[in-house]
């Protein structure tokens, strides 16, 4: 499947059909008292980070969507009881947010975020007949403006349905076809949910064609994985072995998150964001690389961060790697189906010291990411939580405008997730938002068809010129790796350019 940034969307025209909430829906939505569950210390860091643009009127793109074809022509009534199947099977997506204090500074954090939940049963989709788009342009921008207008979990709904109808005015072809596309604010999902959309949508509308029930697993409870990841925070004191893990490695790390290594030419002010793409390694690249990986002690990824560190020191002499990774924390089987924020960010940090070969770093770069996962149970803005609490009121305050989220670097294995063999036939796109930003996030996938790289930066010649040679030098080692079976590290020889590049941080 492939990622990209809303303005890199290239989707085929036709007719609109999209999927609203009905009167009596919106109603209840705006009666619905509020719940005692509380958000999960990710969605309430989000929450208090959208209520502060809004207020500000900043432009903010907080949504993840998705876009994928289906054969033949739309049976509206058949993807009118898919959709609201998938809604009522995902209590999340009944929740919508509000302040305790409406017109108080969303930053302090004893202005409670309070949940509000739609009664299931007044839950209800309509379809609404749309105009017919004649280019690619028209479709993204009227996709793009639902997206970022009407997926806002302080409101209800916070998700947005709609097709793009593929066909003539006559009869029925084999070439008929139709793109689904949907969005749903950050709060109530992340990239993993999105491909369980992709496979539960095309299971229960294949299911509703037959007239016959959806085989799915039980979802799961996002509301319960709040209430749990909630208790664990409580637990938390500057005992706790995870504070001790996370203080370390940002001590480690200079006491601040990590940075792309080279000039992304917006160190004076936010620009707007946009996406590159690169390939790093095609599939039997990436099976020799594996095989080279697990022969050094290590798993893919590992090599991959391996690969990583030696790029960043090669570029500009970094001799410790430090990457804030995002790990899945669907640790009990209930949760597998369940859409949410699954997500917590993890360090992993390691030198380079005397390693002067991939093969020799490779066993480290494992042993660190695995470390790291010890430390997935608990996020790094949780300790930093834990640590202010001890530190008194005044520093609670001091901290509670930092809300800008760090850089990551991403890894996801696509080949184990469901109907992935169907991402390429469906043309299935992962879509993300872009919006002002001073900093590059690193999206590395691998998929049946290879390995590939998303990154999401500041739209500057600086920022293009540095992720494309980031990208060369990286697919450069992986490929190298594979082929040759080791690769040798270059060692850094400063130069006017990499000077400059590596004094960015």
């Amino acid at each position: 499947m492939d990622l990209n940034l809303i303005t890199h969307w290239k989707p085929e025209p036709g007719r609109v059909v999209e999927w609203k909430v009905t009167d009596a829906s919106a109603r209840a939505a705006v009666e619905a008292p509020v719940d005692p569950a509380l958000p999960t210390t990710m969605q309430e860091r989000h929450l208090r980070r959208a209520r502060l643009a809004a207020n500000n009127g900043e432009t903010q793109s907080p949504w993840i969507g998705i876009a994928f074809d289906f054969p033949g022509r739309l049976d509206r009534a058949a993807m009118t009881r898919t959709l609201e199947r998938y809604i009522l099977r995902h209590d999340t997506l009944h929740s919508w947010f509000s302040f305790e204090n409406a017109d108080a500074d969303p930053t302090d954090t004893a202005n409670a975020v309070q949940r509000h939940v739609v009664p299931a049963d007044s839950i209800a989709l309509i379809a609404h007949e749309g105009e017919t788009l004649t280019t690619p342009e028209q479709v993204r921008d009227h996709v793009a403006a639902r997206f970022a207008n009407d997926t806002s979990a302080l409101a209800w709904p916070a998700f947005v349905f709609g097709v793009v109808e593929h066909h003539d005015a006559g009869a029925p072809g084999p070439e008929d076809s139709f793109t689904l596309f949907h969005a749903v604010d950050h709060a109530h999902t992340d990239m993993q949910s999105m491909i369980l959309t992709f496979a539960e949508t095309r299971i229960i509308y294949q299911a509703e064609l037959d007239g016959v029930e959806p085989e799915l697993p039980d979802p799961g409870s996002y509301v319960e994985y709040s209430r749990r990841e909630r208790e664990k925070a409580a637990t938390l004191t500057l005992a706790s072995p995870e504070v001790h893990g996370w203080i370390g490695h940002l001590t480690r790390n200079g006491g601040t998150f990590p940075s792309f290594p080279l000039d992304l030419g917006a160190s004076d002010e936010p620009k707007p964001a946009i996406g590159s793409r690169f390939d790093l390694a095609d599939a039997d690249e990436c099976e020799q690389f594996g095989a080279v990986c697990k022969a050094h002690g290590s798993n893919f990824i590992g090599g991959v961060f391996a690969a990583l560190a030696i790029t960043e020191h090669e570029l500009v002499g970094r001799d410790r790697y430090m990457a804030l990774s995002p790990l899945t924390t669907r640790n009990d089987p209930q949760f597998y189906w369940s859409q949410g924020w699954f997500i917590n960010l993890i360090p992993v940090g390691f030198a380079l010291e005397d390693a002067t070969t991939f093969t020799g770093l490779a066993q480290r770069a494992q042993d660190a990411y695995r470390s790291g996962k010890a430390l997935g149970e608990v996020s790094v803005q949780q300790v930093i939580d834990t640590v202010l609490a001890q530190a008194g009121p005044e520093a609670m305050s001091q901290h509670a405008t930092t809300l800008a989220p760090p850089p990551i670097v991403s890894y996801i294995d696509g080949r184990r997730l469901p109907q992935t063999e169907s991402f390429v036939s469906t043309r299935a796109t992962g879509i993300v938002g872009g919006k002002a930003t001073q900093i590059a996030s690193i999206w590395v996938n691998r998929m049946l068809e290879g390995t590939w790289m998303a990154v999401s930066h500041p739209d500057t010649d600086e920022a293009h010129r540095s992720v494309t040679a980031y990208a060369e030098r990286l697919s450069n080692i992986m490929k190298t790796v594979a082929r040759e079976g080791d690769y040798t590290v270059t060692s850094f020889a400063p130069t006017a350019d990499s000077a400059t590049a590596a004094g960015v941080e």
